[in-house]
């Protein structure tokens, strides 16, 4: 397009989380509840205060996988090897996951089709997209124990403030260590909500996006690429 569009990969984390009943959509409030989401939304800020100038389109994924994950598979794939599954609080938890390659996908679409953002409309020019499907975290875990060959594994509840203590205790080694935790206090503040999906009807229907990666499939193929590079 004419002048070139600038794409910009936000988050769902942007936005922040839904409810167990129903998914989040580009037109509800954001209400970020973790600093990653606070400094995501003040991208999407900063590209919406020259959309009279620079043509943009927002995207917010949700938790991306794929190969060159450095993230979640290897926080899945201990509790997937022994058969026990963490999961912080005791209610049910949803996610929408996107394969890193179905998210390419959405960005090339962006570039080339839907209206761009507006400083008068929020929602505007702004896609949320996934697999198409809402997961339960017990449902993710059994995908990633299936890849591996293995049952359903065990869910095992921890209480909040155990996470929160754990994350705590994460950063201070990283510190030691001068790397940067995986899970952190910000994470567990993400980790508290019930819910993180999203729709993806307004991306579907603007820019003709299709997922094509399911999530057994996706993991299956992460964890080959994981092997590949030297992982176990």
């Amino acid at each position: 397009p004419h002048p070139p569009r600038l794409v910009y990969c936000s988050s769902l984390a942007a936005a922040g989380p839904s409810t167990p009943e129903r998914p989040r959509r580009e037109e509800d409030p954001p209400a970020p509840v973790s600093i990653y989401g606070r400094s995501k939304l003040g991208g999407e800020e900063a590209v919406r205060a020259f959309a009279d100038r620079v043509p943009s389109v927002i995207v917010r994924p949700p938790i991306v996988y794929g190969p060159g994950d450095v993230e979640f598979l290897p926080s899945l794939l201990p509790m997937a090897k022994l058969g026990l599954a963490l999961k912080s609080g005791f209610g049910p938890k949803r996610y929408s996951l996107i394969h890193v390659d179905d998210l390419c996908t959405a960005l090339l679409a962006a570039v080339d089709r839907g209206p761009t953002v507006s400083k008068e409309d929020p929602a505007r020019g702004v896609y949320a997209v996934s697999d198409g499907v809402e997961h339960s975290w017990e449902d993710v875990c059994t995908a990633m124990a299936g890849a591996l060959g293995k049952g359903r594994p065990a869910v095992l509840p921890v209480p909040q403030t155990v996470s929160y203590m754990v994350g705590l205790g994460s950063e201070a080694v990283a510190r030691l260590r001068g790397t940067v935790p995986i899970l952190n206090r910000d994470k567990v503040r993400e980790m508290r909500c019930p819910a993180w999906t999203c729709s993806t009807e307004r991306a579907s229907r603007e820019l003709g996006f299709l997922p094509t990666i399911p999530l057994a499939q996706g993991l299956a193929g992460t964890l080959a690429a994981y092997r590949e590079a030297g992982g176990r």
